[in-house]
């Protein structure tokens, strides 16, 4: 296994990931987030790709090539939401069994082999390869579970090829390059709050496949690269299965991941959530492999396993005791204000599994600077906020605040943002929403540019925000009517929460979000401030140079400051009331 192909392997995946680290730390100043990761995203892509050239032997380039090509096809499937690409992951299984390496026969446990015709090879290994990327996004669905699972499973199907006794030069190579390229790129794969989306889900997921069938193609028993893999993956797969039974038979299905949810529900930390369903699954996987392996070899593959868990438990709790130390708490707050120190794809996993699960309503509150100012005297708008079902933090203003008293926030999510954001999920899953609020018009403008924008977007109605109030009972059953999933309201802060609060229970709209001037942007009314206005934080002057009205609310700015600072001090008069919100 170690002669010169291998040491030039070796230079090659040190090269690789000096560039990688490179690109990312110059790059990582200059980009937005979603930027960032999007280019750390192609660059891991490029990365594997730059590798699979430098292979000398075929099979490796065959099995790196159908990766890159999974991953172009989770790039085109993130691009097209409301298309449905994935048996485009079968014909990838396709050509992979029909030029590469495939499962042409069986060796079990006991030395006797079962030989494969060369239509039941094609066909297994074409479902062996093209299943992988579709169940690796099946489980991104919950963030940072599929890439702690990936991490883990690869870690463990490495050990037993770099282990073998066999002559297991390919698989052995393809083992050592992803696991340089997961370290490198750790923050994409280890990080509880962020899924690691289609492109990654493609790549990891058919190269998962590809590694086990070239150990099995070199002689490897089936029974420890076939029931390893499933081994981990053996309790995902019975919650999706029974997932999927139960969206077929039952009218209220249970959904994927079902320990997952149970663990969240009895107020387990997402983080902790998540580690206990990878350790539950490493377990499996260990149990699986005892079966077969004997006793010394499962105690190696746990020693493996407690090993891998050890470090991503010890990341884990340095993290966020860290987190603590410095006042990084997951709910922040201001004057009676709480905000949700999540990412983006966290809370839209959230609202997914409002919408598929749960089916009960919730509020979804953007506050800024001023709407924490107005907490401080305006008590049903206080509870209101700290009622709702998830508060993002919108304003910069907010923001600074926040980290100006030692509780930082990890991401901004503006309104504007996570309303397009929201209709490509809706887009992708066939949500229905309804837009409320605006001028007469820009409702309707605002739906027909979304639906522009995000194909397959279903706008069940639209309303201005000029109605009278006779009329509300009229709206709250036209919005019923069209069995709306997300009700989007632009009346303005404090006037959509108010509304949202006492109607949105009678609309049987899961999700209300109130949204405010986004809709006037979303219509093209309002042009959004460029880029280098939102990063310095003045983007809230570029809507007040298109607005001069707004001008009059700037006077309550430096009331706001005045607090703050009282507050930085721990003079501030203010006490937070004691209304205790189950959320």
């Amino acid at each position: 296994m170690f002669n010169s192909s291998y040491g030039t392997t070796v230079i090659m995946v040190a090269m690789v990931a000096l560039i990688c680290i490179s690109i990312q730390k110059f790059f990582k100043k200059y980009l937005e987030s979603d930027q960032y990761y999007y280019l750390k995203d192609i660059t891991l892509v490029g990365a594997w790709a730059l590798c699979g050239i430098w292979m000398p032997d075929g099979p490796l380039r065959i099995t790196v090539a159908a990766g890159v090509a999974s991953a172009c096809i989770g790039f085109c499937q993130r691009a097209t939401k409301g298309k449905n690409l994935r048996f485009l992951y079968f014909l990838v299984g396709l050509v992979f069994s029909l030029f590469g390496p495939r499962i042409a026969f069986i060796e079990f446990a006991n030395g006797e082999y079962y030989y494969l015709s060369y239509f039941a090879s094609v066909a297994i290994s074409t479902l062996w390869v093209g299943i992988f990327p579709i169940f690796f996004q099946e489980i991104d669905e919950i963030p940072g579970l599929c890439g702690l699972l990936l991490t883990v499973s690869w870690t463990m199907i490495s050990v037993v090829i770099l282990s073998s006794s066999q002559s297991l030069h390919d698989a052995s190579q393809i083992c050592m390059i992803g696991l340089v390229l997961l370290l490198v790129f750790w923050s994409r794969h280890i990080y509880a709050y962020r899924r690691l989306t289609e492109p990654l889900t493609g790549l990891w997921g058919t190269l998962f496949a590809g590694l086990s069938i070239l150990g099995v193609s070199k002689g490897i028993t089936f029974y420890t690269l076939a029931l390893l893999p499933l081994g981990f993956f053996a309790l995902p797969i019975t919650e999706t299965s029974m997932g999927v039974i139960s969206a077929a038979l039952s009218p209220r299905p249970t959904g994927n991941l079902i320990l997952y949810r149970k663990l969240i529900t009895r107020g387990h930390t997402h983080p902790v959530a998540i580690y206990l369903v990878v350790t539950v699954c490493a377990v499996l996987g260990c149990l699986v492999s005892a079966i077969q392996l004997g006793m010394p070899d499962f105690l190696y593959l746990l020693a493996a396993v407690g090993g891998v868990s050890g470090v991503i438990w010890v990341v884990y709790t340095f993290k966020y005791k860290r987190a603590k130390m410095n006042g990084e708490c997951r709910k922040p707050g201001l004057w009676g204000v709480t905000v949700d120190n999540i990412s983006l794809n966290y809370a839209l996993t959230k609202v997914q599994h409002w919408i598929k699960t749960e089916r009960t309503p919730h509020i979804i509150v953007t506050p800024d600077a001023l709407a924490a100012l107005r907490s401080r005297t305006d008590e049903n708008y206080r509870r209101i906020v700290r009622g709702a079902g998830l508060v993002l933090p919108d304003g910069a203003g907010l923001i600074g605040a926040l980290k100006l008293i030692g509780t930082p926030i990890q991401e901004r999510i503006p309104g504007v943002e996570f309303t397009e954001h929201l209709c490509r999920r809706a887009a992708y899953e066939g949500w229905r929403v309804w837009m409320l609020g605006g001028a007469p018009g820009v409702a309707e403008t605002a739906a027909e540019r979304l639906a522009e924008k995000f194909p397959g977007l279903t706008v069940s109605g639209t309303c201005d925000g000029f109605f009278k109030p006779e009329d509300t009972d009229e709206i709250c059953a036209a919005i019923r009517r069209a069995e709306t999933d997300i009700l989007f309201v632009g009346l303005g802060v404090p006037k959509q929460e108010y509304w949202l609060e006492e109607y949105l229970g009678k609309t049987g709209a899961v999700v209300g979000m109130g949204i405010g001037g986004s809709m006037d942007v979303i219509s093209g009314r309002l042009t959004r401030a460029p880029k280098i206005w939102q990063k310095v934080g003045m983007e809230w002057l570029y809507r007040v140079i298109q607005e001069p009205w707004r001008w009059r609310r700037l006077t309550k700015l430096p009331l706001f400051v005045w607090y703050l600072v009282l507050t930085y001090l721990h003079i501030d008069s203010y006490k937070n009331d004691d209304i205790k919100v189950d959320k």
